[in-house]
This record gives structure tokens, sequence and C-alpha cells, in this order.
């Protein structure tokens, strides 16, 4: 009777409300609009594409969650941008961007086409494993196991899809966020398999990973661990992470979904019989549903609130309250798909007598369960008939649904529902005189009761409530408390006030009676003062006149400041320009680098044009940083360094061969140490991506970067490829990238060693306090 609710809210809330990541906000939603119009046909367009389309796919989600039902908005743009993503990938061989693609397709396809949307998410996991892009196959397991219904056909291909995610997950350490949250989706499952002792295990694994990596938002688990204990019939732990979840949703400010949390704690209040704290918090539940705009939750809370009103013998204002809360969410008489409604307005005209209305929606409700195969709601349609036909002594009809609600029940695995069932058939077989049968129904209720409200779990609920009424009492107390030292405060001043005014009252009394003393000596000195104050009239005139003077002259001081504020961030605006610029300008060389290799025949014309490809990137992504950066003459190394590996790594398409490893201190260093920095990468990481791993041998390029001394650094590039050819002398060397690589290193005046043992190791000591010698003196 009292669980449907329950699963349907937490199917629609717990199971699907939580995004794997954080949604973007409107302002970088904004900018991500601005890059595309500004991109180009290249990777960075195909990634800003699929951000703007996971933002709607996930946005759309959540406002499907918020409205009840299904919700498309913005789903035309999302299948235009992901068929652009994908469109653009295929023509650029972008492998990744491929994999994203068809992600994000089948996600849009999940609503309208499953099998095809199985088929796109996974070819995307084949892409992804096929490539070595374990993460993205992860992200494909997860998104294949979401288009699996909550029915029990279909759990164990949802469990070993969430499974494969997981397991990929764990690869990157086993104490992620990812980790935790595919832990939670596992635990829903098994829920759902009644498996409700494994699910908690679950569920205590997840939150011990989300505090170890400090993830706040705990308030989806929360109400989760409160269904897995409930169902495990342990109402002390489900009061516990009912009360937590409202208390997290409320400090992390996240209350969207706040009735369902609400809803959630006066479930449980009903469970151990405390009608009034679950009347209290039914009563919240219902007014945030009807702030947020939402008709299905609305209604589905005015019904369990109408429970609790027939339990306190109020079945004219419970119907009352039905009939007004359905009318006002414009249900009308259109409940044929409703089946807990119907079971609401039966169960309020059961109470008022009127049979002939309460059989009429029994039976339209009992109709509703040929559809569904959850037992939650085969045990609520089945009990609530037959304790109809009970109440009508229809005792046959009775026991058959009451048998199917008990056996429905003991598979879902909820202790308080089926002491319930076991009641009624003791009262069933007590009318038609089975006494034997009827004391063994009632020995079994007796015992399911026992075990669930013993005398210590109920003192042990009373304390755990006490200690959440005292930390709110307290805190209404601190309140109270602040407000009286401020009234006390305000008392003192208005004290002070008075004396003040009593003082200055008495002073200018004496005041005036001095003055009429001294009246005579005044007239007698008025000559004199006439004459003072003629002198100091002339006085103040020419002060007056000076701090004219001094006021233009402020003036004109505060007028070349703000002119000279203006021209410095003007100058910035121009650098950011210039950089920007300069950054433009080597795109296009590049670009125009990859045309005239496309009309080359000869494979090493091909390979130094790449190179030089390669060289202009790199000076690029220098200018790219500075035009991003606050500080326009400074460079985050390590940043920059990153990149340039990542870039390389990928333009030779060697990220499955190649296990790159960077060690890269956090420095800052001014643009003309950056810049021959960043072209002794470039050829160190292009030469060993080249010559150390032929014939696509795997191996491991080691790239660090760290500080000895204050301005004082270490760039360590290395290999365990198959090292340098014999006789090789660095300083004999001509090759060209060794010949760019020692004029770089005499421009920054650093200590250049390169040695070979289990692969190649090039070695750079510098010290940025001495000036770089210019390029083309050393070149």
């Amino acid at each position: 009777m009292k669980y449907l609710l329950a699963l349907l809210l937490f199917i629609a809330c717990t199971g699907q409300a939580e995004p794997l990541y954080p949604l973007l906000s409107q302002k970088a939603v904004d900018s991500l609009q601005q890059l595309r119009r500004q991109s180009k046909p290249d990777t960075q367009r195909v990634r800003l594409l699929l951000q703007l389309g996971e933002y709607i796919i996930s946005r759309n989600r959540e406002l499907q969650i918020m409205a009840g039902g299904q919700v498309k908005q913005g789903v035309d743009s999302a299948y235009a941008y992901s068929s652009q993503a994908a469109a653009l990938s295929q023509t650029l061989h972008f492998t990744s961007g491929t994999i994203a693609s068809l992600q994000a397709l089948g996600r849009l396809n999940q609503d309208q086409d499953k099998e095809a949307a199985r088929a796109q998410l996974r070819e995307s996991i084949r892409l992804a494993r096929q490539h070595g892009y374990w993460k993205l196959e992860a992200i494909g397991w997860l998104y294949l196991g979401r288009t699996y219904r909550q029915k029990a056909e279909d759990l164990p291909e949802k469990e070993r899809c969430f499974r494969q995610a997981l397991a990929l997950f764990q690869r990157q350490g086993g104490r992620t966020r990812e980790v935790g949250y595919m832990l939670v989706m596992l635990a829903a499952v098994h829920l759902f398999q009644h498996q409700s002792v494994q699910a908690q295990g679950e569920i205590a694994q997840a939150l011990a990973i989300y505090r170890a990596v400090g993830y706040k938002t705990l308030h989806y688990t929360y109400e989760m661990l409160c269904f897995a204990n409930r169902q495990n019939g342990d109402y002390q732990a489900g009061l516990k992470s009912a009360i937590a979840a409202v208390k997290n949703a409320h400090s992390t400010q996240d209350t969207s979904l706040i009735f369902n949390y609400y809803t959630r704690l006066a479930e449980v209040y009903v469970e151990v019989n405390q009608p009034e704290e679950a009347l209290l918090y039914f009563q919240k539940a219902l007014q945030s549903a009807k702030l947020r705009k939402n008709p299905f939750f609305t209604v589905a809370i005015a019904g369990r609130l109408s429970q609790v009103l027939l339990a306190q013998h109020k079945p004219q204002q419970a119907l009352d309250l039905m009939l007004t809360t359905l009318k006002n969410e414009g249900y009308g008489e259109n409940l044929k798909d409703e089946g807990q409604f119907l079971y609401y307005l039966a169960e309020c005209y059961s109470a008022l007598g009127d049979y002939a209305q309460a059989e009429k929606y029994y039976l339209q409700m009992l109709a509703t369960v040929g559809t569904h195969t959850l037992d939650p709601e085969k045990t609520l349609a089945y009990f609530s008939i037959g304790k109809y036909y009970l109440l009508t002594s229809n005792y046959p009809k009775a026991r058959g649904f009451l048998n199917k609600a008990r056996v429905a029940s003991s598979a879902n695995g909820f202790g308080a529902k089926t002491a319930d069932i076991e009641l009624l058939l003791f009262k069933v077989d007590s009318a038609e005189r089975r006494f034997p049968a009827a004391i063994a129904h009632y020995q079994q209720y007796k015992t399911l009761k026992d075990s669930i409200f013993s005398t210590t779990k109920s003192k042990q609920l009373a304390a755990l409530q006490i200690e959440y009424d005292t930390e709110q009492k307290e805190q209404n107390i601190a309140l109270l408390t602040k407000r009286n030292a401020m009234q006390q405060m305000t008392i003192r001043q208005r004290g002070f006030q008075r004396n003040v005014f009593i003082g200055g009252t008495l002073l200018l009394a004496s005041l005036l009676g001095l003055g009429y003393n001294r009246y005579r000596l005044k007239q007698r000195s008025a000559r004199l003062l006439e004459q003072k104050q003629l002198a100091l009239e002339t006085q103040q005139a020419e002060i007056h006149r000076k701090n004219h003077a001094l006021e233009q002259v402020v003036s004109e001081k505060d007028q070349l400041l703000e002119e000279r504020q203006g021209l410095l961030v003007e100058k910035d605006w121009m650098l950011k320009e210039i950089h920007h610029r300069v950054k433009n300008n080597l795109q296009v060389v590049s670009s125009l680098l990859s045309t005239q290799s496309r009309h080359l025949h000869d494979p090493q014309a091909v390979a130094a044009i790449r190179e030089s490809q390669n060289r202009v990137q790199v000076m690029a992504l220098l200018h790219q940083k500075l035009y991003q950066a606050d500080n326009l003459g400074r460079v985050n190394l390590a940043d920059y360094a990153r990149d340039i590996v990542t870039y390389l790594v990928e333009s030779f398409d060697r990220q499955r061969s190649v296990l790159v490893q960077l060690e890269l201190a956090p420095i800052e260093l001014e643009t003309t140490v950056a810049t021959p920095l960043g072209l002794i990468i470039n050829e160190a990481v292009t030469n060993a991506l080249k010559h150390a791993f032929p014939s696509s041998r795997r191996g491991t390029l080691t790239v660090r970067l760290v500080s000895l001394a204050p301005s004082f650094y270490e760039l360590t590039i290395s290999d365990d490829g198959v090292g340098l050819p014999p006789g090789f002398n660095l300083k004999r060397s001509r090759s060209l990238g060794m010949v760019i690589i020692k004029g770089l290193s005499r421009q920054l005046d650093g200590q250049l060693a390169v040695s070979s043992a289990d692969g190649v190791c090039l070695n750079l000591q510098f010290d940025t306090r001495k000036k770089p010698v210019p390029a083309e003196a050393t070149v």
C-alpha cells in the first residue's frame, strides 16, 4: 500500500537525476557557442560541438525528471551538433571524436529506437577498445546499460554493462568519482533484483570514495541507501539515511528535488507508525512540489498525505485533498494509466462507506497491473482489493487476492507489508471459522511485527529523532541568542545617547550663563573683533583662491591617471589581439604546409613538411596560451609542454604504442625562455616518436621539468627505444633536429647533454637569470 510511490520516485529521481559529470553553467555554454561560431573545421570544432550536444542531452534529462514525464527541449539542436561532429570526425580521421559522436547519437535515439541506439553505442565501444580509449569505452558501457529498462528480463544485461564500465573506470586508480558513481548504479540494479544487502555494501563503498575525493553532493546516494535499508527491514538505518539526504540537499543548495527527500523521510515515519512526523514532512513535500510546478509528483504526494489522514480517521478531508489536487493539476477524469491515483481515490471512498465508487476505482487500478511486472505494484493492487473484499465480507475473493499479495510482497523483501497481509488473512480465516489457519497467520503476523518494531529499535528511533530535533532547536536557540544580544546592544546605545543628550543640555546651559556674564566684555571688544573679522575675510579669500588652484591641479592629475589606466588596458587588449593574430597566422601557415604535403609524393619531403608544420604548431600553441592568460609576459610551462607532447603523440598516431609519462613542475617562465624550450621539446619528442620506436614498437616516453634552484631548471626527455646509432657524436651531428636543439640550447645559455643507455636521454640545464642569446646568433 505504501511502497508504490516510493518506488516510482526512486526510479524517476535516484536512478536518473545525478549526472556523471556536472552540467555546464549558462555562461560556459554561451562561451562555447561563441567559440563554435569562430572555429575552423578541425578537431577543436568537433570537441565544441560534442560539448554543446552533451549539455543539451543532460539538461533535457534533468527537465524530464523535474516534469515527471517526457520533455524534448533543444533535442533537434543536439541532433544537429552530434551529426556535424560525427561527419567532421570522419573527414579528419579523428577517432575519439567519432566515438563520442556515436555515443551522443545513441543517447538521443534511446527513447525512440532502442535497437538503433544500442547499435550505435556498441559500435562506439568497439572503436574505443580497438584504439585503446578505455575511458570512452567505459562511458559507452554506462550509456548502453541505461538503454535497458528496470524490468526483471532486462536487469541482467543492465548489470553486465555497468560492471564493464566499473572495471574500466577502476583502471585509473580505483578511488575516483566515476568508480563511486558506477557502484551506485549497480546498487540500483541490485535493489530491483531484491538484493538489498549487496546494494547496501556497494553504496557504503561509494560513500567512502566520495568522501575520500571530497565530493559533497551525497543526497542522491543517501536516498538510495534509505531505500536499501527499508527493503532490508532496517528502518532505523532508513530513517538516518533519509534525514542525511534532506540535510545534504540543503547544505549543497541542490534543492530541485527536495520534495522527493521529504517524501522519503515521511514514508519511513509511516512505516514506524509515527503519523504526526509523517504528516509534517508530507506537507513540506507537497508544498515544495507545488512551488516547482510538478503535477505528477504533486498528486502523488497528495495521495500519500491522504493515506495519513485516513489513518487519523479523516476520510472526507483526505478525499477533498485528492479531488482538489487532481483538478488543480489538470488530471480530471483521465486516470486510466495512473494506478496509484486510482488507489488513493478508492481508499478514500472505501473509508467513507461509498463501496460502489471504491470498487470501481479498485477494479480500474487492478487492470493497470497487467501492464507492469514490478512486485510493489502487484503488492499494492492485490493487497488493497483483498482488503476491500474483506471489508465487504466477500471472503473467497479476499483470500485469493491477499495470497497473491503475500507472494509479491515476500519477493519484494518488505517485512512490514508482509505482516499487514498476514493480519488480514487472519481476519478472513477467522470470519470463515477456519481457526487453525487463522492462528497460523496471526502467529506469523506477530513474528514479523516483533522483528521490526522491537523495544530497542523504538528507543533508537526516538533517540535519533530527538538528536535531529535537538540540532534544529540548538540552531533556533543560537539565532534567538544572537537577536537578544543585538537588542541588548541597542538598549545600551539608546541609554548612552540619552546620557549624552542630558550632558549636552547641561553644558549648553552653562555656556549660555557664561556668555551672558561676558556679554559686556564682548561689547567692549566689538570693534577690535570687527577689524580682525575684516582681516580674516581677506585671508579667507586668499585661501579660497589657492584651494581653487589646487583643485584644478588635482583634477588634471586624476585625468592623467585615468588616461594612463586606459592606455594600459588598451595596451593589454592590443597585446592579446597581437598574440591572437599571430596564432591565427601560424595556423594559416600550418594549413598551407598541410595543403602542400598533399601534393607531394616524396616521403622524405612530406616528412620534412610535417615536421615544419609541428614546429609552427608549437609556436601557435605558445601564442594561444599568451592571449588566453592573465599575465601576457609569462607562460605556464607545465601546461605548454603537456599540450605540445599531447599534440605530437596524436599527430604521429602513437597513443596506443607509446606510453607518455609527464613530470612537470608548475613553473611560469617569460616568453623569451618558453619559446626556445617549446621548440626543443618539439624536436626531441619528434625524434623519439620517429626513430626510437620503429615498426609501431611499444615503449615509454618521459618528459620531466624540475626546478633545481631559484631560476635554475632542468629539462629531461628520455625514451626506452632503440637508442642512438653507433658512433653518434653530439658535436658533429648535422641533422636538422639536433642542429635546432643545439642552437636553441646555446640561445638559453644552457648545458646540453645527450646519452644513450637503454634508449636516448636528452638533458638540458639552464638559468633564466641569464639573458638568452638571440636566435640568429646561435643557429
